[in-house]
């Protein structure tokens, strides 16, 4: 089936920039990665049709994303990756990055409001909370509405499932390789 928009939701830190950089070889599709970041309003959510979009940020929208995509032929993306290895990620970035717009540190300082610094074992368990949280809202969402699940670090199994089920168009082959390919390791 050939969906008007796919959403890609995660925690991050999951392979989204991957999923969106193997998406870029369809030809019935466009897709990126936080494309809308910095938006606000209705131009936050201004995703051309036939787009894949991947966004960690989306996972914050989640009553605006109904409001707005739940009549419209969507299919949403629950991305994930092994927890520890995500948490692990999300643990340094959160010690080894000034990026201002990182969503741990908004998590760490703006949602969770700890007077003064975390301890390392606090740092730890608050993102152990992110990741959790940002998986629980998600599956709560896609309760009752089309999704697929993608799990990076199975061989693509599920990826291609994914990709098999969108009426692909395009070199398929190199759509799959690239998921294979690691990206935005940092």
């Amino acid at each position: 089936m050939k969906y008007d928009h796919i959403f890609v939701l995660s925690p991050g830190r999951s392979g989204s920039k991957t999923f969106a950089e193997a998406c870029k070889h369809l030809t019935n599709y466009t897709s990126a990665h936080e494309s809308r970041g910095g938006k606000i309003g209705e131009d936050r959510f201004n995703f051309p049709i036939s787009h894949i979009e991947a966004d960690n940020r989306l996972t914050w929208f989640l009553g605006s994303m109904a409001e707005r995509f739940d009549d419209k032929n969507v299919l949403y993306v629950h991305l994930s990756r092994d927890f520890t290895q995500t948490v692990d990620s999300f643990v340094h970035r959160l010690r080894n990055s000034d990026y201002r717009s990182s969503i741990i540190r908004a998590f760490a300082h703006g949602i969770l409001m700890k007077p003064g610094d975390w301890t390392p074992e606090e740092e730890v368990e608050l993102c152990r909370l992110y990741v959790q949280t940002i998986h629980s809202n998600v599956t709560e969402f896609l309760h009752n509405r089309p999704h697929k699940l993608v799990q990076l670090g199975d061989g693509g199994t599920s990826f291609n499932s994914f990709i098999d089920s969108i009426s692909p168009e395009g070199d398929i082959d190199l759509v799959k390789r690239t998921w294979l390919e690691v990206h935005n390791a940092r």
